[in-house]
């Protein structure tokens, strides 16, 4: 039986049945505004100038990718900006449509279709994002797009505008760069996907992160190491998951999954 956590003893045994129905669709909805709320109001906790911060950091993510030989993205973006500017439209409407668009959409499918596989994939979406919380809180980081000495802000340069404007701005931490939720959510879709019968969900498993992961380094909004951050997240979050709902250890008391004892994958 579910664990009905978050939901009133009142709503689950009494009350109108239209309320008791729209309980476990409420509590969804308010997971997702409390996380919204938790990212929003976070980032300001633990510094007090979080951009110089940021900056700094930034600094010392393009020393490190220097001395290990693959600070790529500069020449990447500027081959793409040089040679073929019809991708780098391509690449800044492909970081925008390619991610919340099919989070949200697919995570709404689910739902509908098979609740068991959206709460295993849901948890997944919730414990990777606690951990990258706390990232963004400790390591505030610059995207290279405010590295104006390497980098070019494709999308304030070449559109979407409505993307690039002051007043979108304030609806997103600009700071949460890494670890990459923008990598590490598309990596678990793409795994997702493979996880999916069918020839051409594994063909879209592959090229999603792909072209995910040239998407983010072009645009100038994450570093390689913020997608490589993204990677070793969503393994954790794979581990804890598995580990929660395998051997019971705490996730079903946590996080609503008692008695999954199926595939969920």
């Amino acid at each position: 039986m579910e664990t009905r956590w978050f939901i009133p003893a009142r709503l689950q045994n009494g009350g109108p049945a239209f309320v008791r129905a729209a309980a476990p669709h409420m509590r969804e909805l308010a997971i997702v505004a409390g996380a919204y709320w938790a990212y929003m109001y976070s980032r300001a906790l633990v510094f007090d100038d979080f951009g110089a911060t940021a900056i700094a950091n930034a600094k010392s993510i393009i020393s490190l990718e220097k001395s290990l030989g693959f600070f790529w993205e500069p020449d990447w973006q500027a081959w793409v900006i040089e040679s073929a500017k019809n991708l780098v439209i391509f690449f800044n409407w492909a970081y925008i449509v390619t991610f919340w668009p099919i989070l949200l959409t697919t995570g709404f499918i689910l739902y509908l279709v098979n609740r068991q596989r959206y709460r295993y994939y849901r948890n997944l979406v919730l414990v990777s994002f606690i951990v990258a919380l706390i990232g963004f809180m400790l390591f505030p980081l610059a995207p290279p797009r405010m590295m104006a000495e390497h980098f070019v802000d494709t999308i304030k340069a070449f559109g979407p505008a409505f993307y690039a404007s002051r007043e979108l701005a304030s609806y997103y931490n600009p700071y949460a760069a890494m670890p990459s939720l923008h990598f590490s959510w598309t990596l678990m879709f793409g795994i997702l996907f493979l996880r999916t019968p069918g020839k051409w969900f594994k063909v879209v498993g592959v090229l999603y992160p792909t072209m995910t992961l040239l998407a983010i380094t072009i645009t100038g909004n994450h570093y390689i190491m913020d997608a490589v951050g993204g990677s070793i997240l969503i393994m954790l979050a794979f581990a804890v998951v598995e580990l929660g709902f395998k051997r019971r250890l705490f996730l079903p008391k946590l996080l609503g999954t008692a008695g999954f004892r199926s595939k969920t994958g």
